[in-house]
Formats: C-alpha cells, sequence, structure tokens
C-alpha cells in the first residue's frame, strides 16, 4: 500500500477517535435533573422536601426508619441532687474595664 493512503487513514482513524471520546465525555458530564410537583428542578444526587414534609433524591422518595419512643422510661438526668458546682458561678476577679475615650495611660 502507498505510504501516502496509510498516513491518511491514520489520521481519519485518530480523528475519529478523538472525535468519539470528547463526544461520550460530553455525554456523561451532562448533570441530570429532576422536577418536583411544584415545578422546582433539583441537581442530580440532592436531597429536598416537598410542601407535605417528605424527603424526595434523584425524583425517588426515601424513607427513613424511625425509632419508637417509649414513654415508661424517665428521662436519664446526669447528676443526683440539684447542687450545681462552684465552678459555674465564679466571678471573675480583677477586671477593669476602660471607660469611652480613655484609651492609654
Amino acid at each position: 500500500m502507498n505510504h501516502k493512503i496509510k498516513i491518511a487513514l491514520t489520521l481519519i482513524a485518530g480523528g475519529a477517535l478523538i472525535y468519539l471520546g470528547r463526544k461520550m465525555k460530553n455525554r456523561s458530564s451532562e448533570p441530570k435533573t429532576f422536577t418536583e410537583e411544584g415545578k422546582n428542578t433539583y441537581q442530580e444526587n440532592e436531597t429536598y422536601f416537598t410542601s407535605d414534609g417528605k424527603i424526595y433524591k434523584n425524583g425517588k422518595q426515601l424513607h427513613f426508619k424511625t425509632p419508637e419512643m417509649n414513654d415508661e422510661t424517665p428521662p436519664k438526668i446526669n447528676f443526683k441532687s440539684g447542687f450545681i458546682p462552684e465552678n459555674y458561678n465564679i466571678q471573675p476577679r480583677n477586671v477593669e474595664y476602660h471607660h469611652k475615650g480613655v484609651r492609654h495611660h
């Protein structure tokens, strides 16, 4: 085969591969958008709430398991009595405030 034909076919094949690669890259990089009932649009992997309190992500409703509340057990309290430690009531000592207009002595 002629050298000129080989070079031309190589350039055409290389250009076609570059074109297809860029086309596939641009197609996959387009962000997907989802529209809710209220005509609001959201991006892919964005969580949003509707007016009725439901949670959606990528156009699908999310369901969360919530733990059941037992009202029989009293709440846990960290201290046993109403005694408050003294370090909560410490007053600042020897604090000298400067009056307005007097900055340096």
